[in-house]
């Protein structure tokens, strides 16, 4: 499984490269969106395990204990959602794409970074 420095890397990089939201034509935040875009929980969803179905799910509809089609596809491309700590940084990068402004971006997810103690974090087993 993905440990969170991986996780944060991944979404970091890929979101600040993207330069924007992914989004469908009314402008609903979406896994995929148009253009080829995908949002900081689609990034991690590895092809084989995606499906249109997923739309419109995301992190913050599930609660500890709670299990879903989501939570699968994550779990099943090396992101263990079902993790409290993986749970808590995915919320706040799904929060960062879906309600922050990209020209923000840099600056939160320097904040998530130091509010998750990413790069000081022990790797999950």
């Amino acid at each position: 499984m993905k440990g969170l420095n991986e996780i944060f890397a991944t979404v970091q990089s890929h979101l600040l490269t993207q330069g924007a939201i992914s989004e469908d034509e009314s402008g609903s935040c979406r896994l995929r969106g148009r253009y080829g875009h995908r949002c900081a929980i689609g990034v991690l969803i590895n092809d084989e395990y995606y499906s249109y179905a997923l739309e419109g799910l995301g992190i913050s509809y599930y609660t500890a204990g709670q299990d879903g089609p989501l939570l699968h596809a994550l779990t099943r491309s090396g992101v263990d959602a079902y993790e409290p700590r993986v749970a808590a940084l995915l919320h706040d990068l799904e929060d960062l794409h879906d309600a922050g402004q990209v020209a923000e971006w840099r600056a939160q997810l320097d904040e998530i970074a130091r509010r998750h103690a990413i790069g000081c974090a022990r790797p999950l087993s």
